[in-house]
């Protein structure tokens, strides 16, 4: 038998307030915590609406089956409560899985028990339908020992999870606590009305207010997940994240009073956490305070120096404001330095005395190539002044061991100037003079030159020039320079083989001259370091190359100078090819060239 009674809307506003809880607690369900939030206020939806049926029936079967089907939230609420705080205060490791299995199969069977009643009547001995003067039917009748048992069970479990939740809220700041507090008091509630109506304290007799509870209870569990942002950050979280930070930080609010800051910030200021609330003028040491003062935002250098010495801080000042964009504090990060700062000074110091040892290394190769270019050129001179005093007399026969030295003085000659060369691009003493250089010609000077060498190791130099190539800019004697060393080591390196010159346009902006040999070739482990100074290719004790591997290394330092580039490929027993790329002038371009030519 039904009927229509008005605290039916009591349990159907809880069900309402539930399942917005429920809705916004939904985005964060892939958290642990949310999923037992929500399985929760499932069973407080499950319980509310079975409650409403249950006060608008007016039988005795009727109500004892809809509070047997309300028994599945009643054993299941308080075990999700204490799972919550678990999980909420970051505790869950405390409750071992057996004991959460144990306390399943108790609920279990207090469940079973109920529904099972009417065999035993140990849950409820009598079960009497009684119509109040408030004109609502009720079940009324004593309470067996298993309901008792149950009961206890049922407090002693919300009993713990709040428990968990009061100790959460004294450690927490306050803004957690405002949250922590808040979900107490939704779960608290039902609860203390539960008690009122066993012990027939209630205000209204006969009348269970626990669904007026579970009503509040919902509006409790809304504004904290809407109001605090219960699952954004949750209070055990921050102790893992913020806590464990080594950087110091201070939170402030608009008066400049301490309102949060974690261990490491408490052992810069040598405090506790009982400074929060008061001034920083009280709780920080003077050489912060004049730091922070009027600072809002930014990054800066902060140094002090204390009984254990100089330490240096990176402190970050940022602006809290509300959603309105409002001002409500600042917060400042205090990042110890010190160490990096020592580090840097060290790089600093050891780059300082790298650059002077390298620039003592470049005067004294400038200096020694000097001092023995000097000598060296009066002894070429008088060679070759003796070499032609001889042939002028007839003495042709003496004049062969002239011959080596001049031979042997004008290699040194090279070698030293090579070291002079180097030094100066070290030193950044090189002038450089561009002008429009007209390629064609350059080319075929520096193949005249070096062509009694490529005869030498019975090599022909072909020359291949795209015809009306525009100037490049670039310094002739330079560009001369780097030719005859790239041309002159196709030539040294190549026996019985062909050197080949090409220039061309590659791009718009740029001419390219490729210079390509078919002799030893390089290793493509020795490639990657062709452009060091002091490296050669056939750098063994048995080489039969001379140089000082200076070549390249000038080269490609030169046509960086000139606003160049120079590349090289290469594959052993095959040759070798370096490319020298320019810039272009806007000069017009010289008179039409021969397109080939063997020399």
């Amino acid at each position: 038998m039904w009927y229509f009674t008005p605290y039916i809307f009591l349990p159907l506003a809880a069900v309402l307030l539930a399942s917005g809880a429920m809705r916004l607690a939904w985005p964060y369900r892939q958290l642990s915590v949310v999923k037992v939030f929500l399985g929760m206020m499932f069973s407080i939806i499950w319980w509310s609406l079975w409650h409403a049926l249950e006060l608008s029936n007016a039988s005795i079967a009727g109500k004892v089956l809809l509070s047997n089907i309300q028994y599945m939230s009643v054993v299941s609420v308080p075990l999700l409560w204490l799972l919550f705080a678990l999980f909420y205060t970051d505790r869950a490791h405390l409750l071992p899985r057996s004991v959460v299995y144990s306390l399943i199969l108790l609920q279990s069977g207090f469940l079973i028990g109920a529904w099972t009643n009417g065999w035993h009547w140990l849950m409820w001995p009598t079960v009497e339908l009684t119509y109040t003067a408030g004109g609502l039917w009720v079940l009324t009748g004593p309470n067996g020992p298993l309901w008792y048992a149950s009961v206890l069970s049922a407090y002693a479990m919300v009993f713990a999870g709040t428990v968990l939740m009061i100790n959460q809220a004294i450690r927490s700041q306050s803004f957690y606590r405002s949250q922590v507090i808040s979900l107490v008091v939704g779960a608290l509630l039902p609860w203390a009305a539960s008690i009122l109506f066993v012990t027939g304290l209630s205000p209204i007799p006969f009348v269970d207010l626990t669904p007026v509870a579970f009503a509040l209870s919902g509006l409790a569990f809304t504004v904290a997940i809407q109001r605090y942002r219960a699952f954004d950050l949750l209070p055990a979280a921050r102790e893992m994240i913020v806590d464990q930070m080594p950087d110091a930080i201070i939170v402030l609010d608009m008066h400049d009073r301490i309102i949060d800051l974690n261990p490491a910030a408490q052992a810069i200021l040598s405090v506790t956490i009982d400074v929060l609330g008061q001034p920083l003028t009280h709780g920080a040491p003077r050489w912060l305070i004049e730091q922070v003062r009027d600072r809002y935002e930014g990054q800066f250098e902060v140094q002090h120096t204390g009984e254990t010495g100089a330490t240096t801080y990176d402190l970050r000042c940022t602006t809290l404001r509300n959603r309105d964009g409002r001002p409500m504090g600042r917060i400042f990060v205090l990042r110890d330095i010190t160490l990096f700062k020592q580090a840097a000074q060290a790089l600093q110091e050891a780059k300082e005395a790298a650059e002077a040892a390298s620039q003592a290394k470049s005067a004294f190769l400038s200096t020694m190539s000097h001092e023995l270019r000097t000598p060296l050129t009066a002894i070429l001179g008088y060679s070759e002044f003796l070499r032609e005093d001889l042939s002028n007399r007839g003495l042709h026969t003496q004049t062969s061991d002239l011959d080596r030295i001049i031979t042997a003085g004008r290699h040194l000659l090279t070698l030293i100037s090579d070291i002079l060369d180097y030094a100066r691009l070290e030193a950044n003493a090189v002038t450089i003079h561009p002008e429009p250089v007209h390629m064609s010609t350059l080319i075929h000077e520096v193949v005249m030159t070096l062509q009694g060498l490529a005869k030498q190791g019975q090599n022909t130099i072909t020359v291949t020039i795209e015809p009306d190539l525009p100037p490049v800019v670039a310094d002739p004697v330079r560009l001369r320079q780097v030719l005859l060393n790239l041309v002159g080591n196709a030539c040294k390196f190549t026996e019985q083989g062909e050197i080949r010159v090409h220039c061309y346009r590659s791009t718009i902006d740029e001419i390219q001259i490729d210079v390509s040999d078919t002799g030893i070739g390089i290793a493509a482990d020795q490639l990657q370091h062709l452009f060091k100074p002091f490296v050669q290719v056939d750098s063994g004790p048995t080489r039969r190359y001379g140089g000082t591997g200076l070549g390249l290394a000038i080269s490609q330092r030169l046509c960086q100078v000139m606003k160049g580039a120079i590349s090289a490929t290469s594959e052993p027993d095959r040759g070798s090819t370096f490319r020298v790329r320019l810039p272009i002038t806007s000069v017009p371009p010289a008179p039409r060239e021969v397109s080939q030519e063997e020399c």
